[in-house]
């Protein structure tokens, strides 16, 4: 018969055994529960700083003069140098950078990339790296579209002594549609021998229809002046020579205020609430837009746009233009572009939105 005080125990075993068993199990499943935890944090932070990115580019394009404002070098139209705004959000920051790729030339747009790199800097889980998502798009600058109907729109009429010269509406940049030679209202319209091309060479038209808000340009600071005359110095070759980044597009937009004697010849946009008069050789590369009547003497000309009388779409009485000696005042999209850039914006391009741009 067997001596049961012999028998070796094995419930001690088996019980270590089993909590042996289910210690490895139970820290396999909190490892498990740390890991997808963890992934679950990592994907977290990087949709956070997605939306960081994309939130900091959207603000970006919208306010970017704003936020750019007071930064050493800043214009507002982009140049060489890359614009950078730092943009606090929710959880994080976005750092977005403006790089020109091609300037302005013509009548062709300048091409910018516009990056932004948002980074989460709250919330995240417990010794993860902060997440970072970097979005980017192409965007052009825009000038501000400006109606041309012709060479020179006198809407108070336009007389022209000697027959030399040419009043042309035919592109010069050879870029855009032929316009009308001369514009002018049926009465008093358009008197002279000189030559005027373009697509008619005369037209006539209702000061009304002219989509140049001369309203707001005048009382309501529709567009912002570089220069303001008299107050401010006319612009010189020195001084256009010191913008060596734009020396090709320094086109300010410049107002006089009152009548006006053009100094010399320049580039840009002026703008003049009273008449305008030109003598001898100075001329024009850009846009002028004149309140009252412009009297140009001599061998002058103008490449661009010419738009005269327009106080005649405030109700005010205007004399008719003169045009004294040789004249060449013709249309030209692309200084019309060049003049009209400073008051652009970036526009994006459609189908260039990137989530996946390369950062070394």
């Amino acid at each position: 018969m067997p001596n049961n005080a012999e028998r070796r125990g094995f419930a001690i075993p088996i019980a270590l055994l089993v909590i042996a068993a289910l210690t490895i199990m139970i820290a396999g499943g909190f490892s498990l529960v740390s890991a997808e935890r963890r992934s679950v944090a990592d994907q977290k932070s990087q949709i956070s700083a997605f939306r960081i990115a994309e939130q900091g580019l959207e603000i970006f394009l919208v306010r970017r003069d704003s936020l750019m404002a007071g930064h050493p070098g800043y214009s507002h139209v982009p140049g060489a140098t890359p614009d950078t705004a730092v943009i606090p959000m929710t959880g994080g920051v976005a750092t977005v950078t403006l790089t020109r790729l091609r300037p302005v030339r013509g009548s062709q747009s300048g091409l910018y990339v516009v990056r932004s790199r948002g980074v989460e800097t709250a919330g995240a889980y417990a010794g993860t790296p902060q997440g970072v998502r970097t979005v980017a798009q192409y965007a052009l600058w825009e000038p501000a579209p400006m109606q041309v109907l012709a060479g020179w729109t006198a809407l108070s009429g336009l007389q022209k002594n000697g027959g030399a010269g040419t009043l042309g509406g035919i592109d010069l940049c050879g870029d855009s549609a032929s316009v009308a030679g001369v514009v002018v209202p049926v009465n008093p319209g358009y008197t002279g021998k000189t030559v005027a091309v373009g697509d008619p060479p005369v037209d006539s038209v209702a000061p009304d229809s002219v989509a140049i808000d001369w309203n707001g340009i005048i009382n309501q600071g529709a567009i912002t002046p570089s220069i303001i005359m008299p107050g401010s110095v006319w612009p010189t070759a020195a001084m256009v020579a010191s913008f060596a980044d734009t020396l090709s597009i320094y086109y300010p937009i410049i107002r006089v205020n009152g009548d006006f004697v053009l100094p010399s010849s320049g580039t840009g946009m002026l703008i003049v609430t009273g008449s305008l008069t030109l003598n001898g050789n100075v001329g024009w590369r850009g846009v002028l837009l004149v309140g009252n009547d412009i009297t140009s003497n001599g061998n002058n000309g103008i490449a661009g746009a010419t738009v005269s009388g327009l106080n005649v779409k405030l109700g005010t009485y205007v004399p008719g233009s003169t045009a004294n000696g040789t004249k060449q005042y013709n249309y030209d999209s692309c200084e019309v572009a060049k003049s009209t850039t400073a008051m652009g914006a970036l526009v994006t391009l459609r189908n260039t939105w990137v989530d996946n741009w390369v950062e070394y």
